[in-house]
């Protein structure tokens, strides 16, 4: 029996299941553990900043020498809303600060203990303190991006489609997404096995899927996958970086051949990488 497009119940299942590809993801995720931390003694950071009042309602960032301002990357981390921290995810700071580019790694709640939703309130929170308090850090509140990958990509394509002017009287507040390998379209993700820590209803799955926000505002967008990933993962880039450019901004496609999935998130470390490239080029021009 098929449950969503020629995928029976155990092949979708298969399919939001990094490990039924890549079981030992360890050679692409320990270099970028690594880096987290040397980013953190290499560079000006400052660690464990509340933005809430949740415990895991922290970030770190991480800054370039000099006055400023500069622009920022507020990266989210990956594992599928359910694993990871901020910790792991301070990586993109080596290609991004040497560059005049900040960064800030989020933490959030992670599921099953914290719904969806709240993740998603939790990210765009940080957002808000982060240009609340941009004078602090010497932060350009006009040159603010998110990006993310994996399930970090999802949230970060939320924060690019967010009604800001509502939140915080900032329209226009992200200036544009980089995202590797995310399941943005969470109708399937709830039709999946990963329902099971995620408890989505058929509403909530489409109320947080960037694309029932799409408009004529939306920033320009760099979508990168692999071509070794999941069929899925592949498809869900692709559909996303279509609509987003239907409604009129620049979009920019990357596809890394035979990539996987962990591969894929690793290119954030890459200073070379074709994604952190044109994310810098993205971001400095």
């Amino acid at each position: 029996m098929k449950v969503y497009l020629d995928y029976t119940q155990s092949e979708l299942d298969r399919q939001y299941d990094q490990r039924s590809l890549v079981p030992d993801p360890s050679p692409w995720m320990t270099p970028c553990v690594d880096a987290s931390s040397s980013a953190k003694v290499a560079f000006n950071s400052h660690e464990d900043i509340s933005y809430g009042d949740h415990p895991d309602e922290l970030l770190d960032i991480f800054l370039p020498d000099g006055a400023g301002p500069w622009p920022l990357v507020i990266f989210c981390h990956g594992g599928a809303w359910k694993a990871l921290s901020k910790d792991e995810a301070g990586f993109p700071a080596i290609p991004l600060v040497p560059s005049g580019i900040a960064l800030a790694a989020l933490n959030f709640g992670l599921a099953p203990d914290v719904p969806l939703d709240v993740i998603v309130g939790q990210v765009r929170r940080a957002v808000v303190h982060l240009k609340s308090n941009a004078a602090i850090w010497n932060l350009d509140p006009d040159r603010f991006f998110a990006a993310g990958h994996s399930s970090g990509a999802h949230l970060a394509s939320l924060l690019a489609v967010t009604n800001w002017a509502a939140l915080c009287g900032a329209p226009g507040l992200i200036k544009g997404l980089i995202a590797g390998s995310g399941p943005y379209d969470l109708e399937p993700v709830r039709l999946s096995a990963r329902n099971d820590y995620l408890f989505l209803d058929e509403q909530t799955a489409l109320a947080l899927s960037p694309q029932s926000y799409l408009s004529a505002n939306l920033p320009p967008a760099i979508f990168f996958w692999g071509g070794g990933e999941l069929e899925e993962f592949q498809r869900q880039s692709r559909d996303l970086a279509d609509v987003w450019a239907s409604f009129g901004p620049t979009v920019e496609r990357i596809f890394l051949k035979d990539f996987n999935h962990f591969e894929v998130g690793a290119e954030f470390l890459d200073p070379k990488s074709e994604p952190v490239r044109a994310m810098i080029k993205m971001i400095l021009h």
